[in-house]
């Protein structure tokens, strides 16, 4: 055993002197595999060398990563199409806007150059020339008038004769472009055959206004397609361009394997070759131009002063408007041709649409909602106090403060009324009715002071009536009448006592009962007529009261006698 022990203690030391640095190592290679960050901090240093080597050999990294691309693109576009709206937009914004302009003012200059032609001497003869040839009128003129035109600019592998990239004007007549360069190198392999010589054909001409003009280059050429006659400059600026592509892409074209996107960055340039220039001459203004022109002007004239005088009365509506008082404007706007108004309008405002005037009517369309509201412009307070009391032409009504005042004579009914209305008019929050006379009162008064006033005279120690006493029983009945109507109206109850009295002659007790009686033979006479007895009293006070101090016999027939007290029921008064 102990042998044994001994040897795997032997082992494992050796193996321990052996394997620990691989050990080591494995450990370390392990934790690299294990921890992600340690794995992407790598990466991340050796991903840029590997993409530039890919670039560089085979551009395999493109390829795989587009479709990876166009997917991220399309999720992106459908979950947030602002963002990438908003990435591209201030490229997009002045591009739109330079073609935009482009083919505006190409065809203001067209439509001008069309116009000044139209109506001359010289247009109808190009007009009779267009009729004659079958062309458009338009290229006639063009025909005429244009001193030359590059229609169309080829970028020509000189060696494989393939179209790197093509540039036209807009409607031009073009075939296809690989066709027509196939066609110029044939043209130029047979006049080197043909004449035995080794120079490049520089010039092609074609009828009697078209040409191809020739910049050869080492690798490649241009060709540019001239309409009329250009100044020799423009082969120095073809020149400078041929150049200008050997300098910056010598390398690709001479490794030309059939790709001609890499020449896609000189399309500006390109572009900028298809230049053009017109004949200079003294520019006549078409007639018709001039009547459009002044047609126009009119048009815009009558429909500025119309547009002026329509604003013009808007404005002058608005202003007499808010001046008038009742009237609040909330809002007022044009739409659709028709001016809106809404606010807020008092009753007793004068109606808004009468404010406009016979002109106005003709020129502006009113649409107008006004909602009703009790303005508290003393104005119009005092109008509607005066509609809603309808006092009678005998008051008078004045406004002080919130406080309305009557003065003047009316009724008991109006009175009431005006007390328990007044108060609830809008903008008044007090009233005074001192200053008013109650005509029904007044009435009453003077009946009643009219009845006390009366005698009902008795022949002597008898309950006969005096001759011609009959008229004053008339005349007594009549106002009790009259009193007897007006006391509900003035809430006011009167008892009427009837007070009999005799002369001082005769014995004391005897006339006491004689003047109860001539009292009560008042009363019954009354109450036949249709006197309610509920507003009548008797009373015989003898010779009490005499009315008369007497002196001789006509002041004894003055006390034998009935006269009439007026006694108020809720208020002790007496006459």
């Amino acid at each position: 055993m102990d042998s044994n022990a001994a040897e795997s203690k032997t082992l494992n030391t050796l193996r321990d002197l052996l394997l620990t640095p691989e050990k080591g190592q494995i450990q370390v290679i392990e934790n690299r595999l294990d921890d992600p960050m340690v794995r992407a901090k790598e990466i991340s240093q050796s991903l840029p060398d590997a993409i530039s080597l890919s670039v560089l050999e085979n551009n395999k990294l493109s390829r795989v990563l587009q479709p990876v691309i166009d997917e991220s693109l399309k999720v992106s576009v459908k979950n947030n199409p602002k963002a990438l709206a908003d990435a591209i937009s201030p490229a997009l914004g002045p591009g739109i806007r330079k073609a935009i302009s482009s083919t505006i003012m190409g065809m203001i200059q067209s439509l001008n150059q069309i116009l000044n032609h139209s109506f001359t001497f010289q247009g109808i003869k190009w007009r009779f020339e267009a009729f004659r040839t079958r062309k458009q009128f338009a290229e006639i003129v063009l025909l005429h008038t244009l001193v030359y035109q590059v229609e169309q600019i080829f970028l020509i592998h000189g060696e494989s004769g393939i179209v790197l990239d093509h540039v036209v004007i807009k409607d031009a007549i073009i075939q296809d472009p690989d066709l027509v360069s196939g066609m110029l190198t044939a043209i130029q392999d047979f006049v080197k055959d043909s004449f035995n010589t080794q120079d490049d054909l520089e010039t092609l001409r074609m009828g009697s206004d078209r040409s191809v003009w020739i910049e050869k280059g080492e690798h490649a050429l241009i060709a540019a397609v001239i309409r009329g006659t250009p100044p020799l400059d423009m082969r120095i600026r073809y020149r400078e361009l041929i150049e200008e592509i050997h300098i910056k892409s010598g390398t690709v074209l001479e490794k030309f394997d059939g790709d001609p996107h890499p020449f896609l960055i000189f399309r500006e340039q390109l572009k900028d070759g298809l230049q053009f220039q017109e004949k200079k001459e003294h520019k006549r203004i078409s007639p018709l131009l001039w009547c459009v022109t002044l047609v126009t002007l009119c048009g815009l004239g009558i429909w500025g002063f119309v547009f002026f005088k329509t604003n013009q009365a808007w404005h002058q509506y608005l202003n007499r408007l808010e001046a008038q008082k009742g009237l609040i404007i909330l809002s007022a706007q044009k739409q659709n041709g028709k001016y809106l108004i809404s606010g807020l309008r008092d009753p007793m405002a004068k109606d808004p649409l009468a404010l406009l005037q016979n002109e106005e009517k003709e020129r502006i369309s009113i649409v107008s909602h006004w909602k009703a509201f009790y303005s508290l412009d003393p104005q119009f307070v005092f109008k509607r106090a005066e509609q809603i009391l309808k006092a009678p032409p005998t008051i008078g009504l004045e406004l002080t403060g919130n406080t309305i005042i009557a003065r003047g004579k009316a009724s008991q009914d109006w009175i009431d009324s005006f007390r328990k209305i007044a108060p609830t008019i809008s903008g008044i929050n007090g009233y005074n009715d001192e200053k008013i006379q109650n005509i029904e009162m007044e009435e009453l008064d003077i009946a009643l002071k009219e009845l006390m006033a009366i005698r009902v005279y008795f022949e002597n120690n008898s309950t006969a009536l005096v001759k011609d006493q009959e008229k004053v029983l008339d005349q007594i009945y009549k106002i009790i009448q009259d009193v007897h109507k007006l006391q509900p109206k003035l809430k006011n109850p009167v008892q009427i006592i009837i007070l009999g009295h005799t002369d001082s002659f005769g014995n004391e007790k005897l006339n006491q009962r004689l003047s109860r009686d001539r009292a009560e033979k008042i009363f019954s006479h009354l109450i036949i007529q249709g006197i309610n007895p509920a507003f009548l009293t008797t009373s015989g006070i003898g010779t009490k009261i005499p009315l008369k101090e007497e002196s001789g016999i006509e002041d004894r027939q003055f006390n034998r006698a009935v006269t009439f007290k007026i006694f108020y029921i809720h208020s002790i008064k007496g006459s």
